[in-house]
């Protein structure tokens, strides 16, 4: 009887064993509720490596020596082409996953872990979990160090209110200028002070006017980050962030330029010193017309169905050095992006069943194009 009783008890947990849909929910729903921001990921990394490890994929983590980052693979069948799933799972400061990467995170997770039981397919899987998407800080690094080599296309998705392929993100860069003053008491010695933040101020009006001058799809955006001191003293010490955005590399490296002028002249015009750091850079996404037509039929919308913003993401490095596609699927109703109000969206159960349609999309992708790599990737990219 114990013996029965075993083997029954075995039975049953096989049965029970969570599907592909499941574990990717549960890994979705754990980091909606434990957000971590860029390259502190460490729980959503973690938690990621250790459901390809159980699936049978080789690891190596600490790529481009980011902590939270991580390579796994694969072998599926016989001989084939190399497909890259990228993986986010970075949240916001303050509001959480207001840009939905708890989706992300679990949608392209269920895609591999339902494609790695499949042994009837050719070819190799490589999942790529990039850290810090938010901060551009993730990709280009690791597109460096070799974590996608070899791959012969890649393949994500990103939560919208559209169900289409990226069709265009802008390229971005994003500054640190640390302007440096001469504290001095405000009241009784103005005059033997020199104001970081007049310096800061006098930067910030001065990228809002350069706005005028720009190109269709150009976006500059400036916030003062910290100042020093009390309100009584002029501050010695201020620091803008500034984040330019362009649809094309030589837009972009003119707003580089204007961004170095505009600090250095902020600072030569108030008499203070200034630091211009370059944190980080993303080039614009370009969309792959053969990847793109498979996407369009996989999801069952019109030829030609794009989502086109001008905001930014490191996928674009990625789309600028092998063959990419991004899909969208709606993941709630039109709402501001990077607000408490998407965060609370990207929890809800509309959510996690777009997040089931978009793994499933992936997964249909991936079948489809490691049957016939060259029939998808024969079309040139437009332009």
């Amino acid at each position: 009887m114990a013996g029965s009783s075993t083997s029954a008890g075995a039975m049953g947990e096989m049965e029970r064993r969570p599907t592909a849909a499941e574990r990717g929910e549960d890994l979705a729903r754990h980091l909606h509720a434990n957000p971590e921001t860029g390259l502190a990921e460490i729980d959503a990394s973690e938690r990621c490596v250790r459901l390809l490890s159980e699936c049978g994929f080789g690891i190596r983590r600490g790529i481009a020596s980011l902590d939270t980052a991580f390579v796994a693979e694969k072998k599926l069948g016989g001989d084939g082409p190399t497909v890259g799933l990228v993986v986010e799972y970075d949240a916001l400061p303050e509001v959480g996953h207001g840009c939905g990467h708890n989706l992300i995170c679990g949608g392209v997770m269920e895609a591999a872990l339902e494609l790695a039981g499949r042994p009837d397919l050719p070819g190799t899987l490589r999942v790529i979990g990039t850290p810090a998407e938010e901060l551009f800080a993730g990709k280009a690094p690791m597109l460096e160090a070799g974590a996608f080599d070899g791959v012969d296309a890649a393949f994500t998705y990103h939560p919208s209110d559209v169900v289409a392929v990226f069709g265009t993100l802008n390229g971005a860069a994003l500054f640190d200028l640390a302007f440096e003053g001469q504290a001095s008491h405000a009241a009784s010695r103005p005059w033997d002070g020199r104001s970081a933040l007049d310096a800061a101020t006098l930067a910030a009006y001065a990228l809002a006017m350069e706005r005028q001058y720009q190109r269709d799809g150009c976006r500059i955006h400036a916030k003062v980050e910290s100042v020093s001191g009390s309100h009584n003293v002029l501050p010695d010490r201020a620091s803008l962030r500034v984040n330019v955005r362009a649809p094309k590399d030589d837009l972009l490296e003119g707003l580089i330029e204007s961004v170095q002028r505009i600090a250095e002249g902020s600072a030569h015009t108030t008499a203070t010193a200034v630091t211009v750091s370059l944190l980080s850079r993303a080039r614009p996404y370009l969309m792959h017309e053969g990847l793109a037509r498979l996407a369009w039929d996989v999801l069952g919308v019109p030829a030609g169905t794009t989502y086109d913003v001008s905001g930014s993401s490191d996928l674009g490095d990625v789309s600028q050095a092998i063959p990419t596609v991004c899909v969208t699927e709606v993941g709630w109703p039109p709402v501001t992006w990077h607000s408490r109000e998407l965060h609370s969206a990207a929890g809800s159960e509309g959510a996690f069943a777009s997040m089931h349609r978009a793994a499933g999309a992936l997964t249909r992708m991936v079948e489809r194009f490691v049957a016939s790599p060259h029939e998808w990737l024969a079309d040139p990219t437009p332009g």
